[in-house]
């Protein structure tokens, strides 16, 4: 790997960690009375693009990818692992979700209700 293209994926890597950072134990402890577990088979389809006021849906494990499709092809949007979240931006925007997300791999924590319960906050 050339001096530049190490330089490109440490960036990569340092933007990666801020634009999508993972929840931490006492985060968690937050929002899990917020909502309840569920166990998502492989395939299963948690959010359609356009949905409106849906949660923010936690990985406790498995994986989640978020994805579009455009002219009969699918395009991967996101990868959610352990400890990463989907839905966050448009529950704090109030907008509907840009993409479809599905479980590739089997299990997610989904605070239900916390779109509802946010807006409630005083701005």
């Amino acid at each position: 790997m050339t001096p530049d293209e190490q330089e490109d994926e440490q960036f990569y890597r340092d933007t990666e960690s801020i634009a999508f950072p993972k929840l931490d134990d006492h985060q968690l402890s937050l929002l899990e009375p917020l909502g309840k577990r569920q166990v998502l088979k492989r395939g299963d389809v948690l959010f359609k693009a356009g949905q409106r006021d849906l949660g923010l849906a936690v990985v406790l494990r498995g994986e989640l990818e978020a994805f579009e499709t455009r002219d009969g092809t699918e395009y991967n949007l996101a990868t959610a692992r352990e400890r990463d979240f989907m839905g966050d931006v448009s529950m704090l925007q109030g907008t509907s979700i840009l993409g479809s997300s599905r479980v590739t791999k089997y299990s997610i924590f989904q605070p239900r209700n916390f779109a509802a319960r946010w807006r409630k906050f005083p701005a």
